[in-house]
């Protein structure tokens, strides 16, 4: 004994020859559920010190081994946490060593429930058992048997008191103790031959293991998973108490982890210092993905059936971590009650724990191997099926041959195989993606015989394909083969006397492969195009996947374009067995963004990294040709004294407001103008601010190239942009000349002066109001200077290192969001609207009552809103709130910001009547804002049963006629009651779009714009709030359509506008198309004009469109930064003109 003791705690090596143990000793008996308990039990029995007083044998109590065994001579036994199977079987010998005289402790209400045991836990003297397997460590099972021994078997020996369980730490199942750095477990994983110094490093950080009979199965089950796998595995804690927090993932000051994952907590990583949790993951530099628990006693039965994926009351734990730059929101476990110990906890959901394990060992592999041995695709944009329009989605503004010239050249200095041939430029790289790399449509198989003649093809022959195939649920063939016919199915596929085989075009550099993303089929299919419905994949979308995987062997995914994100699952962290996760498989996936996204939409559909990259230039438009001259001329009227020359100028002014079409965008009556000099002075008024809105207007000049930051005049120009209106009062209080403030930039930013020597060169004084903008504008340049690390940012991604998190916006409105290459995120939903936005939404709702009233003479009964989730990321909920408004209806903050709830406007304060609303959202609103819809909704249900006497209440008088409508047409009162106040729309579940951006261009196959709206109508019908999501009901749609007066959207950009993308004229002018169709007379249409933050404005839609047509489209400046861009500037002047005809469509 004093040999053992020397040994064990005063470091001696002498040699001890384990003496016989006693053979009268006292014997105790464990049975436990749980294998690690069992492992520690056994370590402690064999213990000198324990075995010399007692002998203690562990028992396995599960019913999937052999329960045989014999208890009856025991003098002790504790039974843990077992279920009715394994007590049922040891009841006999139990009863047996009962009557036999032992002592038979029972813990777990299902044990307990049989009465076995003949101690009371609740009695004082024995209270401390539970409290010593509450912490199963090594010390405190030992102490433990010393209590047992010493209170049942008359052992003489010290009772120890248990030891808490730390709070923080580092833990293992099968660990002694849960260690208070990473050495001490380091060294103690080596001793058990569990970790391997060459295998990966996962790190799994919770927040604490206060609740472990909560936390514990799905942290075992994670680590098994891993373990399982040949990574090494070091579960710790992250608490902004514990200093100590990032240090258990490193070493002497260095990460050992090769990866993160980070349960979700529904709160910053640090609650107090969120940049210190941001921080503290940049040290480690990887990645941290998002394991989610289901809160609220969600079920993994509730969430497998629910739609919504991580449910809108639990977003925020996708939210918040997306702010600490954590990726890959998956869930992995939901709620239930343990049986046996009738509990609720943490139950790990095994298919989804599996597929968090196999996407987080590709990000480790991403860490450690060499970039030389990686195997990279690149996809982009080829949508529509030809040569014309390929590179990046039109709303990017991204010039994709540029930019991955660029990369690729980064790619091969970074030690990237890239094989031996030269490199191509970007006019090469261009003439590639067209004439190799781009995809093919049905409708020109000559074409796909020829490039497939040429070589540059993937050929998957049809049988290897069907092995595939057949690898799939039944359930999700039957989609693809209800759609897209039987495998290989049409699009893409090439036949010739050997078979069938499915076409991937590619442009191939060594282990770097380009690749179109496959096309969606939608024109290719004219069923598909008016189908109302989820699309799955198509064969051939399906094949380049798993041909990504299978063949090519995949490391990552770089994609400028994909449409993964808009694959049929669930609308937030998807299943594994969505269709996006089948199609990713394990492939990390890296996606640019332009900062003035959102990124929620594609980080919660598809698992992506975003990596952001600056918009295009923003430059004031100036005035042009014609309208320059009218300028000068206007000048020339004010300057002159002389009456029969301001005649002469007034009628030249106004010849040429006619030839110029200004009367129509300022609704103006030249014909009245033109012999009245009062009217004419107000007019003049009016054109002179026109000119100058259109002088000022923001206009993006061409496109950007990644890691390609604006310099020389076209950084001025976006510096003074962002500066503001301030800089230019300042400098006008001492120079009002044109140009002064550009002047000043320049020499600043170009010349290198310093703002008081540019000052003096320029204005012949210093002021310390302009030194402070000028000092602004050199750091608003070092900014965008910075953005020449987006590339970079996109190769560390591809080396599974962390992209530290930023807002987005266009660099106008948030200057903050410079530098770009950050991981896009946004802000947390649950405070929207905030107060600012309800301000603004109040004074927009006022502004168009106005205009509405100043036209017609009343109120509009009924006004449609159109709600993207993009506008709502930027304008944080001015829309939501002049919904809000119109019903009189007010949002509830909580202290934190949050709006918990709304709720009436009493009728006098309103002082008019509550405005009906009719809402359709975005596909991509109804997942990520799917909270905003039932607080809508809600909103409509309180106006809908206001009792109010003094104004009417437009909101109830249609809802008592839907609600006799829907009775007459069968449905029983309690539905018709409930569907009566149902106003918000959106597309199917699983689906995005109202379709017209693919029917309006296949004009062959409509012959009327009737069919359009009938599309529209079928495919927005679909009917969302607290109570229905995603109902078809288009009768329902319909009547809420009539009588809609007013339709609303917003712009909140300074890129963006009406006629850059389809999606605007699809939505917008589709819903101006149907009301057109049920109710006979179109709309008004109006855009909430929040591109300057301090100046809202309601616009016609005409107004807005025409002020763009002549801002962009029809200005040389515009037209030139798009030539300047060559191959990828057509695409824009080619899509301007599409989406000018789907105006004329929809709203002639």
């Amino acid at each position: 004994m004093i040999l053992y003791l020397n040994n064990t705690f005063y470091g001696g090596t002498t040699p001890v020859d384990s003496p016989v143990p006693p053979a009268d000793r006292a014997k105790i008996a464990f049975v436990f559920s749980r294998p690690c308990a069992i492992t520690l039990m056994d370590e402690v029995s064999k213990d000198p010190f324990v075995s010399d007083m007692v002998n203690v044998t562990t028992y396995f109590g599960r019913s999937d081994v052999n329960l045989s065994f014999n208890l009856s001579d025991q003098d002790v036994i504790l039974l843990r946490n077992l279920d009715a199977v394994v007590v049922e079987k040891l009841n006999e010998t139990v009863n047996d060593a009962k009557n036999n005289g032992a002592y038979v402790i029972a813990i777990g209400p299902c044990v307990q429930s049989y009465n076995l045991h003949n101690v009371n836990l609740s009695d004082p003297e024995y209270s401390d058992i539970e409290e010593y397997l509450e912490y199963p460590s090594k010390e405190n099972f030992k102490r433990l048997v010393v209590f047992m021994g010493v209170k049942f078997c008359n052992v003489n020996a010290e009772i120890l008191p248990p030891i808490s369980r730390p709070v923080y730490g580092i833990y293992h199942p099968y660990a002694p103790e849960i260690f208070a750095n990473t050495t001490a477990y380091l060294e103690w994983y080596n001793s058990t031959g569990r970790y391997n110094s060459s295998n990966p490093t996962v790190g799994i950080v919770t927040g604490s293991y206060k609740r472990m009979e909560r936390d514990s199965a799905l942290l075992d089950t994670l680590i098994e998973s891993f373990e399982s796998k040949n990574v090494n595995v070091i579960v710790s804690t992250y608490a902004y108490k514990d200093s100590n927090s990032i240090e258990y993932l490193m070493e002497n000051g260095k990460p050992v982890v090769d990866s993160t994952i980070v349960i979700s907590r529904g709160s910053p990583l640090n609650y107090k210092n969120a940049s210190k949790g941001v921080a503290d993951l940049q040290k480690l530099n990887v990645t941290a993905l998002n394991g989610i628990r289901l809160f609220y006693s969600m079920s993994q039965e509730e969430w497998e059936a629910s739609p919504h994926g991580v449910p809108p009351i639990q977003a925020y734990q996708v939210a918040i971590a997306e702010l600490d730059g954590i990726i890959e929101p998956i869930v992995i476990s939901g709620k239930a009650i343990d049986p046996i110990a009738n509990i609720e906890y943490n139950k790990p959901i095994d298919y989804q724990i599996e597929w968090l394990t196999n996407r987080t060992i590709s990000w480790m592999r991403l860490h450690r191997m060499n970039n030389s041995d990686k195997k990279i695709v690149i996809l982009y944009y080829s949508a529509g099926g030809g040569k014309a329009n390929v590179g990046s989605d039109i709303d990017y503004y991204l010039d994709a041959q540029a930019s991955l010239a660029n990369m690729l050249v980064a790619m091969k200095e970074r030690g990237y195989d890239l094989g031996t041939e030269p490199l191509p430029n970007k006019t090469e790289l261009a003439e590639l993606m067209a004439h190799q790399g781009s995809n093919f449509g049905t409708w020109a198989p000559g074409e796909l015989n020829k490039r497939v003649q040429q070589g540059n093809v993937i050929l998957i022959p049809k049988s290897e394909y069907l092995e595939w195939f057949d690898e799939l649920p039944d359930d999700k063939q039957n989609e693809m083969i209800e759609r897209w016919g039987p495998p290989p199915g049409e699009i893409m596929v090439y036949e010739n006397e050997t078979g069938q085989y499915l076409v991937i075009p590619k442009i191939q550099f060594g282990n770097v492969l380009l690749a179109p993303d496959p096309t969606w089929g939608w024109l290719q299919n004219e069923s598909v195009m008016y189908y109302n419905g989820s699309i799955p994949p198509t064969h051939q979308c399906l094949a380049f996947y798993l041909w990504l995987k299978k063949e090519f062997k995949a490391d990552a995914i770089f994609a400028i374009f994909t449409s993964i994100e808009m694959m049929p699952g669930k609308e937030c962290g998807l299943s594994a067995h969505d269709w996006g996760a089948i199609l990713l498989q394990d492939m990390p996936l890296i996606h640019v963004l332009p900062m003035d996204a959102e990124g929620i939409f594609d980080r919660r559909r598809a698992n992506m990294l975003i990596v952001d990259f600056m918009t295009p230039t923003i430059v004031p438009s100036g005035l042009y040709g014609n309208l320059s001259s009218l300028q000068q001329e206007i000048s020339f009227y004010n300057q002159a004294a002389d009456e029969v020359l301001k005649e002469r100028y007034r009628n030249k002014i106004i010849g040429e407001c006619r030839n110029l079409s200004l009367d129509r965008d300022l609704g103006v009556n030249l014909n009245i103008i033109t012999g009245n000099t009062t009217a004419f002075e107000e007019f003049l008024i009016r054109l002179s601010n026109y000119l100058q809105e259109l002088k000022t207007e923001y206009m993006p000049y061409g496109s950007h190239t990644l890691s390609e930051p604006p310099t020389g005049d076209s950084l001025v120009a976006l510096v003074e942009a962002m500066l503001g209106d301030e800089f230019k009062d300042n400098v006008s209080v001492i120079n009002s000349s044109e140009g002064v403030t550009t002047r000043l930039l320049t020499e600043v930013l170009l010349n290198d002066l310093s703002p008081a020597d540019a000052q003096n060169d320029v204005l012949g004084s210093v002021s310390d109001g302009i030194t402070s903008d000028l000092n602004l504008a050199v750091e608003y340049a070092n900014r965008i200077a910075a953005c020449n690390i987006e590339i970079p940012r996109i190769l560390d991604a591809l080396e599974g290192k962390y992209i530290p998190p930023g807002p987005n916006g266009d660099p106008i409105r948030n200057p903050d969001a410079l530098p770009t290459g950050k991981d896009l995120c946004t802000f947390d939903a649950r405070l929207i609207p905030t107060k600012e936005a309800w301000e603004v939404g109040k004074e927009l709702t006022d502004q168009l009552l106005a205009q509405h009233i100043n036209e017609t003479g009343d109120y509009p009964r009924k006004v449609a809103f159109l709600l993207w989730s993009i506008e709502t990321s930027r304008h944080q909920g001015v829309m939501e709130s002049e919904i809000l408004y119109l019903l009189g209806v007010k949002p509830v903050w909580d202290k934190k910001g949050r709006v918990k709830k709304v709720e009436l406007i009493n009728s006098s304060e309103l002082g008019r009547p509550r405005i009906d609303v009719m809402v359709t959202t975005s596909g991509v609103y109804r997942d990520m804002f799917s909270g905003k819809i039932k607080l809508i909704d809600k909103a409509v249900r309180l106006a809908a049963q206001s009792n109010d006497t003094e104004y009417p209440n437009y909101v109830k008088e249609h809802s008592e006629l839907i609600n006799q409508t829907l009775i007459d047409a069968g449905y029983n009162e309690s539905v018709a009651h409930n569907l009566s106040m149902a106003r918000i729309f959106s597309p199917p579940p699983d689906s995005y779009t109202p379709g017209l951006q693919n029917a309006i261009p296949a004009s062959d196959t409509w012959d009327d714009t009737e069919k359009l709206a009938e599309l529209y109508i079928e495919r927005m019908g679909y009917v969302y709030g607290e109570d229905t999501w995603g109902e078809h009901l288009t009768d329902l749609f319909t009547q809420n359509l009539d009588g809609v007066e007013v339709c609303v959207f917003s712009r909140s950009s300074n890129v963006y506008g009406v006629l850059d993308h389809p999606m605007v004229a699809t939505y917008f002018g589709g819903l101006s198309l149907a009301v057109k169709s049920v109710s006979g007379n179109a709309p008004d249409m109006y855009i909430n004009n929040l591109r300057e933050q301090n100046n809202p404005r309601v616009e016609t839609l005409s107004y807005f469109l025409n002020r763009e047509l002549r801002t962009r489209y029809f200005n040389p400046r515009w037209i030139e930064g798009m030539m300047e861009h060559g191959y990828d500037g057509t695409r824009y002047m080619a899509q301007f003109t599409e989406d000018l005809w789907m105006w004329d469509v929809t709203t002639p």
